[in-house]
Parts: structure tokens; C-alpha cells; sequence
């Protein structure tokens, strides 16, 4: 049976070659304008400083899904309203997820019905109005990894919140509840917080 000092090196070799795994698929990735500079660098950044398996698991599953593993569509196909990295704002594009990694950003703009937004070790806002939604009905999928994110909605959308909390928050102001009315397009926050945040507010004009 190996000593724990023999385990502990033994784990940190194995963890150091996924990462470098990891890397090389996220640059194959972008060389494939799968995403754009600022998303490659953030990861890369993001991953080089990983020390525990249990980060790494959730950076290889981002990765993946940029690449199109776990997705039918490309989730990072992006189009001409991308704005340049220190815009800090951009419209949603609904073919993919959007993506905010130890920093912080805005977002608004039209949102089709299953967009997933990422928060990792980030801030992230959404300002949603009622003409951002789809007619009927439109499911929001946010991912809130030790970081936080709120969703500011208009006045005049009716709001579910499927949101399940792991050790974190996702919470839903009552206020939000006590403005719908009959007839108003509806709007499903689900995910998961994981030691991260999910808050649901209104959107101040």
C-alpha cells in the first residue's frame, strides 16, 4: 500500500496532465473560433491555477461543452455583436452559453429559450426585459460556481424559479411575484448555485 506522501505526489502529476489535456482541447477549441480571445485566456488563466481535482471536473465540463461534447449545437458561435474584451457588456448570442470567469460582466439583449449563463468565481448581471423573451415561455439556465449572479427582470413578467442551491443561495425578491399579472410572458430560472449565489430582482429603470 502506498504511503500518503507517495499518494499526494502521484495525485498532483495526474491532475497536472489532465490540465495540460484540458489546454490543449480549449486552444484546438478556439482555433476553431468555437470562442473568443477573452473566454481562451480566462480559461487558460483559470486552469493553470487549479490545485484540486474537484475544479478541474468542473473546468473539463465547461470545456466540453465549448467544443460541442455535451451539446448538439456549438455553443460558442459567435456572430458580429460581440463586442471587443473591455466592453465589459454584449448582446446574447442564442446559440451559445455565455461565460463570466474571475471577473465581471453585464448582459442583455434577446434570449432564446434554453441560453445557459456561467458564473465561476465571477459576477455576472442580466437585465431581461419583456421583449428579450420569447412569446410564450423562456427557460434560463444559470450556473453559479463561487460566484454570484443576478437576474434583474422588467416589470410585467411572470417569474419561476427552479434555481437549486448547493451549499449556496438562489433567491427570488418578493417583489418580483407581486407585480405579475395574467397574461404576462413567463420567464423559468433554473440551474444551480454551488457555494455561489442566485438572486431574482427587478430591473430599475
Amino acid at each position: 500500500m502506498k504511503t500518503p506522501e507517495k499518494q499526494i505526489p502521484a495525485l498532483k502529476e495526474i491532475i497536472e496532465e489532465r490540465k495540460g489535456k484540458t489546454i490543449e482541447k480549449l486552444s484546438a477549441t478556439y482555433a476553431e473560433n468555437k470562442l473568443p480571445l477573452e473566454e481562451y485566456e480566462r480559461l487558460v488563466e483559470y486552469i493553470n491555477k487549479i490545485e484540486s481535482e474537484r475544479e478541474l471536473v468542473v473546468v473539463e465540463k465547461i470545456v466540453a461543452e465549448y467544443d460541442g461534447d455535451n451539446n448538439n449545437s456549438s455553443p460558442a458561435d459567435y456572430n458580429d455583436d460581440y463586442n471587443p474584451p473591455d466592453a465589459g457588456y454584449r448582446h446574447y448570442n442564442n446559440s451559445y452559453s455565455n461565460l463570466t470567469v474571475l471577473s465581471t460582466r453585464v448582459f442583455s439583449g434577446p434570449i432564446k429559450s434554453g441560453t445557459q449563463s456561467v458564473s465561476i468565481l465571477g459576477s455576472q448581471r442580466i437585465d431581461i426585459k419583456k421583449a428579450d423573451l420569447e412569446k410564450k415561455q423562456t427557460v434560463l439556465n444559470i450556473v453559479s460556481i463561487l460566484g454570484d449572479s443576478e437576474i434583474c427582470v422588467e416589470s410585467g413578467i411572470r417569474v419561476i424559479n427552479r434555481a437549486i442551491p448547493i451549499l449556496g443561495n438562489a433567491e427570488m425578491n418578493q417583489k418580483v411575484s407581486k407585480q405579475e399579472r395574467s397574461g404576462d410572458p413567463e420567464l423559468i430560472i433554473s440551474g444551480t448555485a454551488i457555494l455561489g449565489n442566485i438572486s431574482i430582482k427587478l430591473l430599475k429603470e
